[in-house]
């Protein structure tokens, strides 16, 4: 009875693993998966960074919690995979983008409602090869 216990405590921990690398390669937009929410609010994007993989598009699911309206936009013109990716939200919307990026490196967005980047709306891609 003890062994078939540690054995059930054994599988129970694998799949708990499994499931831990999952959400992991998630996050990080490994696979053309669902990689994360960014929220739009009060003048700030929750959570402000994003990491992602050159090649491999990033699903990224936005909502717009604020009271006015708010957009993600990166100004990434050296990359066509990115150029003219911008998402306008109205106050309660949520949408899905799809990110893939041509460069490793920091790129930065911004919401380009006039005076919400000044006043801190702006987050990175952190991209690696």
């Amino acid at each position: 009875m003890k062994r078939i216990g540690c054995l059930g405590l054994a599988v129970l921990m694998v799949v708990a693993f499994a499931l831990l690398v999952r959400a992991a390669r998630d996050f990080r937009g490994e696979g053309d998966e669902f990689a994360g929410r960014i929220v739009l609010e009060d003048m700030r994007f929750v959570p402000n960074r994003i990491e992602a993989t050159v090649g491999v598009p990033l699903r990224v699911q936005l909502t717009n919690r604020g009271t006015e309206r708010h957009d993600l936009s990166f100004q990434s013109l050296h990359m066509p995979g990115l150029e003219g990716v911008e998402a306008i939200l109205e106050p309660g919307e949520s949408r899905t983008i799809v990110l893939t990026f041509d460069e490793p490196g920091t790129h930065t967005f911004a919401c380009t409602v006039p005076g919400h980047a000044a006043a801190g709306m702006t987050g990175a891609a952190f991209v690696s090869r």
